[in-house]
């Protein structure tokens, strides 16, 4: 498994180099011992949505304290809006890293700062790094400096999920890595692009699922009927749904 790599490697450098200090006691013995908390690759990773208990995943989880819940919203990189908790921002250098996508398709732009964080992220961890599609129907917020050769913006109105340009995303590369943070038509939008996403693909919805309110459960419900799986390494990596995307890290099968 890609991800456990590093950890594998030290563990075998450590035995093999210092076995004295690799058992309990030793002062190697910590790293080894976190390696087995980082390991994907086990049987039950990926759960049907509907196999998954459905509270109210409140910002209060993610969120302690009013001063934690400022401090993420006013999240920037390179000086613009980056609206994501330090948890995902975590969440998705790690599925950058583990999946290498070729197209990561982000709905929400705002100023265009984690569209920059995606293409810069894509630039420094893909081996064959791939094109970044942002797509928000405020195009005129967008900053000029959210400027990279593998970015491009789209004007579309996400409101009406007939808008996107299906000649674009038919010819994207794959695999996809899709992220909604426009909280517009959330499930009418999805429903519209899972038509293009292909098994071993990601889509991420964030904020919506912590309502867990009827409209959510049923949209899970539809995610399920759709091919899609959620990957509990990440809605649980920090903690149970400790995530703004509780339960909503979803794969293609």
């Amino acid at each position: 498994m890609k991800l456990a790599s590093g950890h594998r490697a030290f563990s075998e450098a450590a035995h093999k180099n210092y076995p004295d200090q690799t058992a309990p006691g030793g002062s190697l013995y910590w790293a080894i011992a976190l390696a087995s908390t980082v390991d994907a690759d086990f049987s039950d990773r990926f759960a049907k949505p509907s196999l998954r208990g459905w509270n109210s995943y409140l910002h209060t989880r993610l969120f302690p304290s009013y001063p934690t819940k400022m401090g993420a919203l006013a999240m920037t990189y390179k000086g613009l809006i980056n609206v994501k908790s330090p948890f995902d921002l975590a969440l998705y250098t790690r599925l950058i890293w583990e999946l290498q996508p070729r197209a990561i398709i982000e709905l929400g732009s705002l100023q265009g700062g984690s569209a920059l964080w995606f293409a810069d992220q894509m630039s420094v961890l893909c081996e064959d790094p791939g094109e970044v599609h942002s797509f928000d129907l405020h195009a005129k917020c967008i900053h000029a400096r959210a400027n990279h050769p593998f970015l491009t913006f789209h004007q579309i109105d996400l409101a009406n999920v007939t808008s996107f340009d299906e000649n674009l995303l038919t010819g994207l590369p794959h695999p996809w890595l899709v992220i909604d943070d426009a909280h517009v038509q959330v499930f009418s939008i999805f429903s519209n692009l899972s038509r293009f996403l292909r098994s071993g693909d990601y889509y991420v919805i964030e904020d919506a699922p912590m309502r867990a309110d009827n409209e959510i459960i049923d949209g899970l419900q539809l995610v399920e009927q759709k091919g899609f799986l959620i990957d509990t390494y990440y809605t649980d990596a920090f903690g149970s749904n400790l995530t703004c995307a509780p339960n909503a890290w979803l794969r293609k099968l």
